[in-house]
């Protein structure tokens, strides 16, 4: 079980990366037609996550033996936390 859960971290960092980078995408498409500054300072964000996201899937990678045998660690919380606010900031910028 403890193994589903190693993999199961890994796969919210990567869910997270995938996410960060469509609206990084999306942001940056946005403000190249709108040129409002918001939409540049979201894009920033974003690319933040991106960065964070992708550290976050490298480390609990290599680190998902430890994390199967130690049990939970909190890394993978906090993965779970920044894709939380992944998706609200898609839901701020979806209702501009």
């Amino acid at each position: 079980m403890s193994t589903l859960l190693a993999n199961l971290a890994v796969a919210v960092g990567v869910l997270l990366v995938g996410i960060s980078m469509l609206l990084l995408v999306v942001g940056l498409v946005s403000y190249a037609r709108l040129r409002d500054r918001r939409l540049l300072w979201v894009s920033v964000a974003f690319a933040g996550f991106l960065a964070q996201g992708m550290w976050l899937s490298i480390d609990l990678y290599h680190r998902r033996g430890a994390i199967a045998t130690d049990g939970w660690d909190t890394l993978p919380a906090l993965a779970a936390v920044d894709l939380g606010i992944v998706l609200s900031l898609y839901v701020a910028v979806l209702k501009q």
